[in-house]
Formats: structure tokens, sequence, C-alpha cells
């Protein structure tokens, strides 16, 4: 490992977002640790992808639904890296869905814990290093959706406005140890639990239209890459869907 190898770790890093962003942060230069829980064909594939093109990766499994040990996934990258790593994506959800009045204590902790405990107690390890990193950078994803929060996705919606609170108050603390924290809120992405008809119908009525995708997150992270006086800001990439006052859920 060279001694300016830049080194990053995303959560997540086995499908959807998290292994655009592992991408993306392959094909500027950092080395990446592939956190994966259940998606194991997903993250190595991208992991033999990147060696293929010259890179360097690791994976990485862990349930973050166990949030205490979530922490040695930064030493666990960092180790088999080269460390220090500089940049944290975590990327990693969880999106079951419940409501206040069918949650159990069992649902409420899964999604708790994967949603906001473990990118919390990650945070902590990732300031912990020592050394520490040059300008370290973490980056929490959100979703566009807290400000049209669905009730039937309760204890999901609780945790990401835990994270949005924790990102705020890490960038305060954090400052001072030259660690940058922000997030970004996406929009419209990639299906989910809606089916392709109507996720492109929902696309359609967003101010920009469609044509949203992975690719215009991976944008928001490379300025946030670049912009060492942002801090405790969360960049929303959703079309204009903020404005317009809507979710997921089915239309017709």
């Amino acid at each position: 490992m060279m001694a300016d190898q830049k080194i990053a770790l995303v959560t997540g890093a086995g499908k959807r977002l998290g292994k655009a962003l592992a991408e993306g942060l392959a094909a500027e230069g950092y080395a990446v640790g592939l956190h994966y829980n259940s998606s194991v064909d997903g993250a190595k594939e991208l992991n033999d992808r990147i060696r293929a093109e010259g890179g360097q990766s690791v994976l990485l499994q862990k349930d973050l639904s166990h949030p205490e040990t979530a922490g040695t996934l930064i030493s666990d990258a960092a180790e088999a890296l080269g460390g220090p790593v500089s940049v944290l994506v975590n990327s990693a959800s969880a999106f079951n869905t419940d409501c206040l009045f069918d949650l159990t204590l069992d649902s409420w902790q899964f999604l708790m814990n994967v949603n906001a405990a473990a990118p919390v107690f990650l945070m902590q390890a990732f300031a912990q290093q020592d050394p520490l990193p040059d300008g370290g950078l973490i980056l929490n994803m959100l979703d566009t959706q807290m400000q049209s929060a669905s009730p039937e996705r309760f204890s999901y919606f609780c945790g990401k406005f835990a994270l949005d609170g924790a990102t705020r108050l890490a960038a305060y603390d954090l400052g001072p140890k030259g660690i940058r924290v922000n997030a970004i809120a996406p929009g419209l992405i990639l299906p989910s639990d809606q089916t392709q008809e109507n996720f492109d119908a929902r696309q359609k009525l967003t101010p920009l239209g469609p044509g949203l995708g992975p690719e215009d997150i991976v944008g928001a992270l490379r300025y946030f890459l670049n912009a060492q006086q942002v801090t405790g800001h969360t960049l929303v990439v959703d079309a204009g869907q903020r404005l317009m006052g809507f979710g997921n859920a089915p239309i017709g």
C-alpha cells in the first residue's frame, strides 16, 4: 500500500446506492472497504471489478443490527488497506415497514439499530482512529421523504430523523479534529417497493422530471470530497421532489 493511498469505507456496498458510491470512490482513486451483510454476490462482483481495473478493495461482512460491533469495521478496513480510513459513507439502511399501531420492540430496535445506532458507532470509531486521517469526511445517507414522512414507515423515519440530528451534532463535535460530517438526502433514485411503472410515474411528477439516478448521488459525493469548508450540511438530490410533498406511495 502506498503511503499516500486514500482509503474509504462504504456500508451497504453490495447493492443499490451503496454499490454505486463505492464504485465512485474507487474511480476517484480510493482503496475501498466494501461492507455488506447479506448482499454477498453484489459485493463480490464489485470487489472483483475494482481489482480487475487496477484498484484496491476488501470485502467486510457485518450485521449492523448489532451496532455494538459496528465500529470494528473501521479498524478492519484500516488494517486490510493500510489505514487510516479517511472517508466513511454510511449507506446501509433497512426499509422494513411498520406504523405506530403495529410496531413491536423488535421491529423498532432493528430499524433504529441499522439506520441510526450503527452509523453513530461507526462515526465514533472513525473519530477515534490513531492517527486520524488528514481531512476526514463522514457522509450519512438520509432521505428526501423526511420532509413528508409517511407513518407506515414509522421506525424507519425515526431512525433517519435520529441520524439527521447525529450528523449535525457530530459535525460540531468533530470539526476541531478536522473531520467534516455531512449527509445526502436522495429522492427517487431506484425503485424500492413500488412497481417500475409507478416509479416512472413518480419521477415524471417531479419538477425536473425523469432522469434522476445513482450517478447524481455519486456526483454529490464528489462535491463533498472537495468541499473542504462544508460541514453539518445535508444536500438534497431529488429533482425537486421535496417541493411536491409526496413520497413513494402508489398513485392512482
